[in-house]
């Protein structure tokens, strides 16, 4: 057995408790897997719930940062072609690495 019981939260956190209703069948599949990595199930949730929060949180800053750049676009009309990002990203790697394209209008 690990001995380190550390879940993927802050230590100066306060947890604060949360109940979930699973069905047997998946209450079951954590069990055993908890148990394969010597591990405790609400060790297994907690990381779970994190990796959803960070996941998510990911998904949303891509979004703003997506939107923010189609309203630069509209505003200044700034951009690359599909083509020349294309070729560019072809290159990498490669003997004749070209340079990263310039936004024009």
């Amino acid at each position: 057995m690990k001995t380190a019981n550390t879940t993927p939260t802050s230590i100066h956190q306060k947890n604060v408790p949360l109940s979930i209703k699973l069905g047997a069948e998946q209450k079951d599949s954590l069990a055993k897997i908890a148990k394969k990595k010597e591990r405790s199930v609400h060790f297994l949730l907690c990381q779970a719930v994190k990796e959803f929060i960070d996941k998510e949180n990911a998904k949303a800053d891509f979004y703003e940062t997506a939107k923010n750049a189609g309203e630069h676009y509209i505003k200044t009309g700034l951009h690359t072609t599909h083509e020349e990002m294309r070729a560019w990203a072809n290159s990498l790697g490669g003997n004749n690495e070209l340079t990263q394209p310039i936004c024009h209008k």
